[in-house]
C-alpha cells in the first residue's frame, strides 16, 4: 500500500518504497515459514508455543513497558532538544534502534521473571 501511495499520489516516492521493501522482506519471510511449517511437526510446535498464553502475557507486558521507557525517553530527548547537538534525522535513527532493543531487552527479562 505504501509503494501504491507513493506512486500514485507522488508522496515521498523513496520513503514509501522503503517501506514497500522492507515489508515486502518480512511478508515474504512470514509466509515460508508458514508454508515450511506444514512439512515439519517441530517448527509447528515452535509456531504454536507463540500462541501459548504464557507467552502472549510476556510479549504484552513487554510491549507496555516498552512503550513507556520509549515515551520517557523521546520526552526526555524533547525537553532536552535544544541542548542536543544531534539532527532529527540522526535522532530518529537513534530511536529507530533504540525502540525495539527495549522492546526485546524486556522481553528477555520478563520470560525470566514469569
Amino acid at each position: 500500500m505504501a509503494g501504491i501511495a507513493g506512486f500514485l499520489f507522488r508522496y515521498q516516492k523513496e520513503l514509501m518504497l522503503g517501506l514497500t521493501i522492507g515489508f515486502l522482506a518480512a511478508g515474504i519471510g512470514t509466509m515460508f515459514v508458514y508454508k515450511y511449517a506444514k512439512n515439519k511437526p517441530e517448527l509447528r510446535k515452535n509456531l504454536e508455543l507463540q500462541n501459548e498464553e504464557r507467552n502472549i502475557f510476556v510479549n504484552t507486558k513487554a510491549g507496555q513497558s516498552a512503550f513507556w521507557v520509549s515515551y520517557w525517553y523521546i520526552f526526555i530527548a524533547v525537553i532536552l532538544s535544544y541542548s542536543l547537538s544531534i539532527s532529527l534525522q540522526q535522532f530518529l535513527i537513534i530511536t529507530l534502534f533504540f525502540m525495539p532493543i527495549v522492546y526485546f531487552f524486556l522481553v528477555f527479562i520478563y520470560h525470566k521473571k514469569y
